[in-house]
């Protein structure tokens, strides 16, 4: 493997070099870095004392385009428009473990299921029949994949998590005792999802229950039956879906929020740390408490 320099991150990201062309070392945080660690800064005013730390220290800093050097430098900048994000992709390109295509020996895939030769089935994980495992996609260890659910192209799904087993549907029979309705609709994750440990994605009653492509779902997370959720949405830990509700695309769900069945929430709205949304929510609005107040607008 060839020597990973500050010019071939910049070359490939089209981006401005300023100061010396260093050998990338490891990832580490803005007040930690040193000589060659690969690190970042969203804001230079309000992170100036680490990034001047980090500078003289001779760090590899991904920064705004406009930053500059300062004091004593003798680290490089790179600059680009999203720091962030440019160092999570870097990251995942360049120094992530790599998963190795195949199926754990301790994983049951049933005959009939289909898991694509470049995908990762870990350890004790139960693929049922008919679920589709697409490309790439990595399904972890002691995972759930109930029947005829299709996972997309380069998904993945942490531990523990539960997709396409029944939703809780109950009905009174002639007896007056609960029985459960049968859920034989399964689900459907696009490409690029990713759903968290020990999160539950319920089979639809009838029809699937989908997850749109690039939909991040967090950990401890509960997505009930029949329930349609959008492209680029977020949902963080412990956030409760009932069923039948549509999120559209952007849409973001904040920790322990829960909504009401039945209930739409519309394209860039943003649902707030342990909101309650008992009606639906217009596109691009932001609501807040219990019950859900609008606060404003989703100006992102």
């Amino acid at each position: 493997m060839s020597t990973l320099r500050a010019r071939d991150i910049a070359n490939d990201l089209h981006a401005v070099l300023v100061g010396a062309d260093a050998v990338v070392g490891v990832p580490a945080p803005l007040h930690l870095a040193g000589l060659g660690n690969l690190t970042f800064v969203g804001d230079v005013a309000k992170y100036a004392e680490a990034f001047e730390q980090a500078m003289t220290a001779g760090a590899i800093i991904l920064a705004p385009i406009g930053s500059e050097p300062t004091g004593a430098a003798v680290g490089s900048l790179i600059l680009v428009d999203n720091p962030r994000a440019t160092f999570g992709q870097l990251v995942a390109q360049h120094f992530a473990p790599k998963v190795e295509a195949g199926v754990a020996e301790t994983a049951r895939v049933h005959p009939k299921a289909i898991v694509h030769p470049s995908a990762h089935i870990g350890e004790y994980t139960v693929i049922r029949e008919g679920a589709v495992i697409a490309a790439h996609a990595e399904i972890r260890d002691h995972v759930v994949i109930g029947r005829n659910v299709v996972i997309g192209e380069s998904s993945l799904v942490k531990s523990h998590a539960v997709i396409g087993e029944e939703g809780f549907g109950i009905e009174k029979d002639a007896a007056g005792n609960n029985f459960h309705v049968p859920h034989i609709g399964s689900a459907i994750l696009g490409a690029h999802t990713e759903v968290g440990n020990f999160t539950t994605v319920c089979s639809g009653t009838i029809t699937p229950t989908v997850v749109g492509d690039y939909t991040k779902i967090d950990d401890h997370v509960h997505i009930a039956h029949n329930c349609q959720i959008g492209r680029n949405v977020i949902i963080t830990a412990c956030a409760e879906v009932s069923g039948s509700v549509t999120i559209e695309d952007e849409v973001w769900l904040g920790p322990n929020s829960s909504i009401m069945q039945g209930v739409t929430l519309g394209r860039d709205s943003l649902l707030g740390l342990g909101a309650v949304a008992l009606k639906s929510i217009p596109a691009n609005e932001v609501r807040v408490g219990n019950p859900a107040r609008r606060l404003g607008d989703n100006k992102k």
